[in-house]
């Protein structure tokens, strides 16, 4: 019997300490557990991926949670409960109880504390699952933030937030096929892609099929399936398998964009091709190389309406969850003006109405005729009008006050006539990033809150940006490899997109809500470069993202319009005679080269910005980032990769900012030379010009080896309304370009004897000025809204250190058809109140009017109000129609 109680004894014992270890163990767990995450509603798709990364964020961090569907099961420190306004869950129920507002702004999210049975609650709540979402991330982020073990919640704070700008989309080419399937069936790059879009609060996506693309995709119907009743239209030797495989990859991007909150939309661009525009510019050596298997066959004008019908019909059934449709309208599209395109339009847009008369479709505005928008609205189709915002380039962030005379009466861009009462249409802004910040680091947050304000003119439903490297081996062989961007012992990131995070996060969170706190982007800066490296990077990479706006603003010759022409970041815009013409874009805020040197031959006077203001600006701004690399580098070891090809890209900006600061000059001085004949000025212009050679050397030595020597993003060589274009190759081979354009200066030059006349020309007058501006004092009260069938009063107090020697007031209806009008105001005693009045019967009702003023000092100083470098330079009048 002993030794049966001893035998089990030796059992019993292990087993009672293993029972209260395990007993003691699970009290500790219970006792740590930091966080109870509390769901009482069925999460719909945008939700669920907030949740899986506010988890995945948990995890790597080691914070301790359990997921409960009742408050009183939760045992974790802090409860976190998240709910959306539907329904009668917690979240709304808590909401209530503590009176606060229910959100009722589509895609809202509100983040607040409070209290439960003495229990600290942290409650995100969603007017929707979009909203939800949202606060979720924003939450997952700021737990990140928290160095503090124990309280991963301190810096979590309180608050509400609703979308500024509607509608925030994102759009990307398919140039080029190897590129875009090197992307199109990879779910792990679409994964990461899609969630910084969501992260950075992005609701839309646009993947656009045809443009300028050789004949790819033109259209896109053959690559995902065949038509019945036409079999002999086929794009190349696709077979089934391959377009059945093309076909679940662009439903499974619908997908994932759904689970991450973004609707899903293509641009469907080309409709049949006839060569052209739309071969991109490929030269036939290029051509020749590509084995031709993307072309489609079959297609005709006499079968190209019947067969578009069919097609988008069974593209619409076969892709089920698409949210819509962005259609180009003109012959680039392929389609003959007039009678065929009249035609084709009716007919696809009965289709539509008759078959999926509850999709949105985009229909592009360029040479859109009347005709096909009365078409549209007599069938009562569920359109809005997408238009360019600013060229096809990046220009500052407002809408051009006057386009160039080129396109003032057609809708080639900008908003034209388009802006009418009473409204036949929604207007969808469209700006094209792509042709201007292709490669190198962009993030303005004050470009993107100017931005996102400036898109509600009209009423306006949002924007459309492009992605970066939008046109990467756009004019390539089909077949051909796609390059990387920068030379492997500089790649840091999975994928090239990832270096642009700052561009999407500007973009998106400052569109969603213009006040989002700049810790935001802080952190981010600080996680990557550091405390003081990075306030240091953030500051100089905020001065360079205005450098190329400015320069397609104020010094882009017209010939640069197109994305696939102009290019900013690496072109030198042109030998200097080329460059001394342009006009820049928006050719009411900024004087040409050729009236600056006018104004030194002539005298006479001008409000607009004079180039030498432009010239001191871009001086500055250089002087002032370069402090900053400085500034930086003495902060952060050159070993970290993203901070060596970020200080890359911002030299390359700072010394572009250079580069046109003595150009500028240079283009000044030599249209001097051309408008007197007088070889002092083709002095100054060439001495300048070496300068400017000087500057672009420096970017050369900047981009070193760090960027490919090939930088594929267009055609290699194209001539454009006189100008040579090329968007392949690299810094370099724009340098030596210039040196060419230098020997052809001084062999003009030397068609002159020895000067031994006295100089006739002016010099060009250096701005020495650090603040470019004159300086002024204006306020005014602005005039928002007024009644029709008034005279509008607009006052204004103007005063300068040296007196005002006139005021004008320029004014015109919202029709950029249409020149501004000048109205001279009267001074009002000596106190510096100036009054215009613009006469009812003055005003076209059928648009709202906009308004700025001219102002003059004594000095012969003149400056146009509001200021383009802090706010949109003028005031937009919106009637009360009611």
């Amino acid at each position: 019997m002993n030794s049966w109680i001893r035998n089990k004894s030796n059992i019993l014992i292990p087993l009672l300490l293993l029972l209260v270890n395990i007993s003691f163990s699970s009290c500790i767990v219970e006792r740590t557990l930091q966080l109870s995450i509390v769901i009482d509603q069925e999460m719909e798709m945008p939700a669920k991926h907030g949740l899986r990364s506010l988890i995945s964020r948990l995890e790597k961090q080691k914070i301790t949670f359990e997921k409960v569907d009742s408050i009183d099961k939760a045992i974790g420190e802090t409860c976190l409960v998240l709910g959306t306004n539907v329904g009668k869950g917690l979240a709304s129920e808590l909401a209530l109880g503590s009176n606060r507002p229910l959100l009722i702004q589509p895609e809202s999210l509100s983040v607040w504390r409070t209290e439960y049975k003495t229990k600290p609650v942290w409650v995100i709540q969603g007017s929707d699952s979009k909203g939800l979402m949202y606060g979720i991330l924003d939450v997952g982020e700021r737990l990140s933030w928290s160095s503090d073990e124990n309280d991963p919640f301190n810096e979590v704070e309180p608050i509400t937030e609703s979308p500024h700008v509607g509608n925030r989309a994102i759009s990307l080419y398919t140039m080029n096929r190897a590129y875009w399937e090197s992307r199109f069936y990879n779910e792990d790059y679409w994964a990461k892609y899609m969630d910084m879009l969501a992260i950075n609060r992005f609701n839309s996506i646009i993947v656009i099929f045809g443009y300028e693309n050789g004949g790819f995709l033109a259209p896109c119907y053959p690559y995902f399936f065949d038509v019945d009743g036409f079999p002999n239209i086929k794009m190349g030797n696709l077979t089934f398998s391959e377009q059945q495989k093309n076909l679940a990859a662009l439903n499974r991007m619908i997908e994932m964009a759904h689970e991450r909150g973004l609707e899903f939309k293509v641009g469907i661009w080309d409709h049949i091709f006839r060569g052209g525009i739309q071969t991109g510019g490929l030269s036939g050596e290029v051509e020749s190389e590509d084995d031709k298997n993307y072309l489609v066959t079959g297609l005709n004008g006499r079968n190209l309406a019947n067969y578009t019908k069919a097609a988008l019909d069974k593209f619409l059934q076969e892709v089920p969850n698409i949210d819509g449709i962005q259609f180009r309208m003109h012959a680039e599209s392929g389609l003959k003006s007039g009678k065929e395109m009249e035609l084709f339009w009716t007919e696809v847009f009965k289709m539509i109405k008759a078959k999926f008369p509850n999709l949105q479709v985009d229909l592009r505005a360029k040479e859109l005729p009347e005709s096909i928008i009365q078409i549209a609205n007599s069938l009562n189709l569920n359109f809005r009008v997408t238009t360019k915002y600013w060229m096809e380039q990046m220009g500052l962030p407002f809408h051009p006050t006057h386009i160039n005379r080129e396109n003032q009466f057609d809708r080639r861009h900008s908003y034209a006539d388009m802006l009418r009462y009473p409204k036949n249409y929604k207007i969808h802004w469209r700006l094209w990033t792509g042709g201007t910040q292709r490669i190198l680091l962009w993030g303005s947050p004050e470009y993107a809150r100017r931005f996102a304000a400036s898109t509600h003119l009209y009423d306006g439903e949002g924007f459309e940006i492009n992605e970066p490297l939008a046109t990467k081996m756009e004019a390539q062989p089909h077949n051909m490899e796609p390059i990387n961007l920068l030379s492997p012992p500089y790649i840091y990131y999975d994928y090239e997109f990832e270096r642009y995070w700052h561009f999407f996060q500007a973009f998106g969170r400052l569109a969603y809500n213009p006040n989002t706190p700049s810790e935001t982007w802080h952190r981010e800066f600080e996680k990557r470069f550091g405390k003081d490296g990075g306030a240091a990077v953030e500051e100089a990479l905020h001065k360079a993202s205005w450098i190329l706006p400015k320069i397609i603003a104020a010094c882009s010759p017209y010939g640069k319009f197109p994305t696939t022409r102009g290019w900013p970041e690496k072109q030198r815009f042109g030998d200097l005679p080329q460059y001394a013409l342009a006009e820049g874009s928006d050719i009411q805020q900024f004087a040409s080269f050729d009236t600056e040197a006018q104004i030194l031959i002539e005298g006479y006077e001008t409000a607009k910005r004079l180039p030498s203001n432009t010239s001191r600006w871009f001086a500055q701004t250089n002087l002032e980032i370069n402090q900053l690399i400085a500034k930086a580098e003495g902060y952060i070891d050159h070993g970290n990769k993203e901070f060596y090809s970020t200080i890359t890209d911002l030299k390359i900006l700072s010394n572009l900012a250079l580069y046109h600061s003595i150009r500028i000059p240079a283009a000044i001085s030599y249209r001097i030379y051309k408008r007197t004949n007088d070889p002092h000025a083709l002095d100054d212009a060439i001495n300048y010009e070496k300068q400017a050679i000087e500057a672009w050397r420096n970017i050369v030595e900047a981009a070193a080896d760090v960027y490919t020597s090939d930088l594929m993003f267009g055609i290699d060589e194209a001539v454009y309304l006189d100008i040579n274009h090329h968007l392949s190759g690299h810094w370099k081979d724009e340098l030596t370009y210039l040196e060419k354009g230098l020997q052809q200066l001084q062999i003009e030059r030397s068609t002159y004897s020895k000067i031994d006349s006295p100089r006739s020309a002016p010099k060009y007058q250096v701005n020495a000025k650090i603040n470019s501006k004159p300086s002024f004092d204006i306020r005014h009260h602005a005039v928002s809204h007024t009644p029709l069938n008034h005279d509008i009063n607009i006052a204004a107090s103007i005063k300068a250190p040296s007196g005002i020697k006139w005021a004008r007031l320029r004014y015109r209806p919202v029709n950029q058809h249409l020149d501004f009008k000048t109205l001279n105001m009267e001074r009002r005693g000596e106190s510096g109140e100036f009054l215009g009045i613009v006469p009812s019967s003055q005003i076209d009702q059928r648009f709202d009017l906009m308004y700025f003023f001219e102002v003059m000092d004594n000095e012969g100083n003149g400056f146009i109000y509001p200021d383009l470098d802090l706010e949109t330079p003028y005031i937009t009048i919106q009637f009360d129609r009611r």
